[in-house]
C-alpha cells in the first residue's frame, strides 16, 4: 500500500497533524477532483469515504476554508483536505460524481456560506436555512450575515 503522502505529494501545499492518525493536506481548490481521483485511483472508490464537508468563513483573509473529511478504509485512516476559495466568489468543483456522499456536505455548505460547487446540479437554498432567510440572501454562517 503506497504512503499517503507520496501519493499526493504533487499537490500538498502544506501538511500538519491534527491527531497523532489525522493528517490535514492543504491542497488548492482547482485541484480538489484531481486529489479525489488519485485517492481513488490508489486506494478504490470503496475505500473512500467522505463523512463531512465543513466550511468556516474567514472575513478577515477574504476566504472561505472548505475541510473535507474522508476515511480512507484501507489505511485505517481519516485525513482532511483543507482548501480555501475567495469570499466574493466561492466556487470550486464539485466531487458529487466522484463520491456521491459529498451531497448532503455540498448543498449544506451552499446554503449556509454561499459556496458554489460547480457541477452539483442539486444546489439550492432552503436545503437547511429557513426560507425567509434565504430569501434575504443572507447566508447565516457568514460572520458578517444579519439575521
Amino acid at each position: 500500500m503506497s504512503d499517503l503522502r507520496d501519493v499526493l505529494k504533487e499537490f500538498i501545499l502544506q501538511e500538519e497533524t491534527m491527531k497523532p492518525n489525522r493528517k490535514i493536506f492543504h491542497i488548492e481548490a482547482s485541484k480538489i477532483r484531481d486529489v479525489v481521483k488519485r485517492l481513488i485511483d490508489v486506494y478504490g472508490a470503496e475505500s473512500l469515504y467522505l463523512s463531512t464537508i465543513v466550511g468556516v468563513d474567514k472575513p478577515n483573509e477574504n476566504v472561505i476554508e472548505i475541510n473535507y473529511f474522508i476515511n480512507i478504509i484501507t489505511l485505517k485512516q481519516t485525513i482532511a483536505l483543507r482548501t480555501r476559495v475567495p469570499r466574493d466568489n466561492p466556487r470550486i468543483p464539485s466531487l458529487l460524481d466522484l463520491l456521491p456522499g459529498a451531497l448532503a456536505g455540498e448543498c449544506e455548505t451552499y446554503d449556509l456560506l454561499g459556496v458554489i460547487f460547480e457541477g452539483n446540479q442539486y444546489l439550492r437554498r432552503t436545503f437547511f436555512v429557513p426560507i425567509d432567510v434565504a430569501q434575504q440572501g443572507i447566508y447565516p454562517l457568514r460572520k458578517d450575515a444579519k439575521v
